[in-house]
């Protein structure tokens, strides 16, 4: 792992010098953050809690089993268990990391004007439930967003190994299966590219505005228009329909005329209805009484079913490392251009 942040925190020649970073100490891939703030000469308070990946026991002596030098271990990062006022008030940099979240009124009252607040995201899929935005813009306190798509970062390159992932995790088969993508936002064509050469057929159902990004050449075939669910005869016996819906905490199927997705539609237009929850809520009730499967069972409200650390280390040490980039930036008010692309913008 350290090796791969070293290499990264390189090409984007992150410097996080004299500037002091918040964020969360997690375990897995997601202690990347952390570490790689510190490996970039930043002093980090990172902020631990007992969750169900274990408890902050188990996250200090993971931080340990991780870390091998000493001045990073013992100096630049310091594993705390509240962010004190002062810890705020000191903050150049804070991520909407999960421990850290939300950040709400409370500490945004404690944060200087110029700090940056780092979403390892893109703008789009941004949630009211992670930031107080009107008293950010009220303290004018930057929030800087992360674009996925730059060279460097490249975590929507991943998506489409997600999709396999979930896939497989459902228990389904990929190979001389069809499936059905229902999407409405700039992941579909991601997840589609890497997805159609190991399936059978790929039926897709997506906005307009995206038709022109899909690659049609091989087993792809537009079914019709998000969110109209017109399903041909020759997928009738699809595998599977992927949902990908944004927002992402929006219930978007259930049963009764309230939905978008109907659970009676499906029932009526696939010999075996199944739903595999890339993105987008549903009414897990309403399909639990309609006896129609659904993978995975429970999501958070507002968060994906397969997340990029699931597919490895590799799409989150891009994507922290990216973000830190961005904030890195925006704090030293340069443009957010890295290499002659966009790296980030602001909320």
């Amino acid at each position: 792992m350290l090796r791969k942040i070293r290499n990264k925190i390189d090409r984007l020649k992150l410097n996080l010098n004299n500037k002091t970073v918040l964020t969360e100490a997690a375990i897995g891939s997601y202690a990347v953050t952390a570490i790689s703030a510190a490996l970039a000469g930043a002093k980090v308070y990172a902020l631990v809690r007992n969750s169900k990946y274990g408890t902050e026991n188990d996250v200090i002596d993971y931080f340990d089993s991780q870390l091998n030098e000493d001045h990073v271990s013992h100096h630049n990062l310091k594993i705390v268990h509240e962010f004190t006022n002062e810890m705020l008030n000191e903050a150049d940099i804070i991520t909407n990391s999960g421990h850290v979240r939300p950040i709400d009124v409370g500490k945004i009252n404690k944060i200087k004007s110029d700090a940056i607040i780092a979403l390892m995201y893109e703008a789009w899929e941004f949630r009211k439930s992670d930031i107080d935005l009107e008293k950010c813009r009220e303290k004018k306190i930057k929030i800087v967003a992360t674009n996925e798509r730059h060279p460097e970062i490249a975590v929507f390159n991943y998506l489409g190994d997600m999709a396999i992932k979930l896939v497989l995790d459902a228990g389904l088969s990929l190979y001389g299966n069809e499936f059905i993508l229902v999407s409405n936002n700039d992941f579909g064509p991601y997840i589609s590219k890497t997805l159609s050469k190991v399936v059978k057929k790929l039926g897709v159902i997506d906005l307009p505005k995206n038709f022109e990004k899909y690659d049609f050449s091989n087993n792809v075939k537009w079914l019709t228009t998000f969110p109209k669910l017109e399903i041909p005869h020759e997928y009738f016996s699809t595998e599977a329909i992927i949902l990908n819906a944004y927002p992402f905490d929006y219930v978007w199927a259930g049963s009764g005329n309230e939905y978008l997705f109907k659970t009676e539609d499906l029932q009526s237009k696939l010999k075996f209805p199944r739903v595999l929850r890339f993105a987008g809520d549903i009414n897990t009730d309403d399909f639990k009484k309609s006896k129609i499967p659904i993978y995975p069972k429970q999501v958070l409200s507002g968060h994906m079913g397969v997340i990029p650390s699931e597919v490895g280390l590799d799409p989150i040490i891009n994507l922290q490392i990216g973000s830190l980039k961005c904030a890195e930036l925006a704090h030293n008010k340069e443009e957010l251009i890295y290499n002659g692309f966009l790296i980030g913008e602001y909320l």
